[in-house]
């Protein structure tokens, strides 16, 4: 445990003169949701679902960003060649970038309700357990053609998944974007039943186990 906080301490400091980053973080968010609240007049049919969008890709760009930092940097390698063990690497990494992720949803949730007058039907709190749900460690910005772009399109933005092919559905009930969308409905707009409210929360959370554990897999095999 020791270890990971070692090593949430250091990505924090590594990444506090990292003007790209805390730009990330606390400017594009607010930044994005005033376009959004200039574009539609009236955003409410389509806030829940361009939140969920905005949550993931705003914090998939934040880790793949610093998680890339990092490499660059030369940080990762003096961590992994310390006597820190990789799921104490793993574990510091999900909390520091976590950490960050909170505050760049605490902007989110701020600027949607100051541009948009969102209303959470259900509370913020969860809508920021979604925005932790949403992290996804350890992926490089030129995936984001293969894993962002297939979600935004499948999972629920454009068309209800169970409207979809089923060649197109299956594939789109695996991927995180589909329960965040659901679940930022209930959220925002109460649509939806507290079951499917639920099933989704358990969805993303078995999700961000097994991206956590492939993450872990990842440095065990790189080192």
């Amino acid at each position: 445990m020791n270890g990971a906080v070692t090593v949430s301490r250091r990505l924090l400091l590594a990444l506090r003169s990292d003007r790209r980053t805390f730009g990330l973080v606390l400017v594009v968010p607010a930044f994005i949701i005033y376009l959004l609240s200039e574009a539609f007049p009236r955003p409410e049919p389509v806030a829940p679902i361009l939140l969920a969008v905005f949550v993931f890709f705003l914090t998939y760009l934040l880790t793949a960003v610093g998680f890339l930092r990092e490499q660059t940097a030369g940080t990762l390698e003096c961590i992994l060649v310390s006597p820190i063990s990789r799921g104490e690497l793993v574990l510091g990494y999900v909390v520091g970038f976590g950490l960050l992720a909170a505050v760049q949803s605490v902007v989110l949730l701020g600027a949607s309700v100051y541009f948009l007058d969102v209303e959470f039907a259900h509370g913020v709190g969860l809508f920021f357990l979604l925005s932790l749900f949403a992290e996804n460690e350890f992926q490089a910005l030129q995936f984001i053609p293969v894993v962002i772009a297939p979600q935004v399109i499948l999972g629920g933005t454009f068309r209800p998944v169970e409207e979809l092919p089923i060649f197109l559905e299956l594939p789109a009930r695996a991927m995180p974007i589909t329960y965040l969308v659901d679940e930022m409905e209930y959220v925002v707009i109460d649509r939806g039943s507290v079951e499917d409210a639920w099933l989704a929360m358990g969805v993303l959370a078995v999700l961000t186990t097994l991206s956590i554990a492939t993450a872990a897999v990842a440095v065990r095999r790189a080192d």
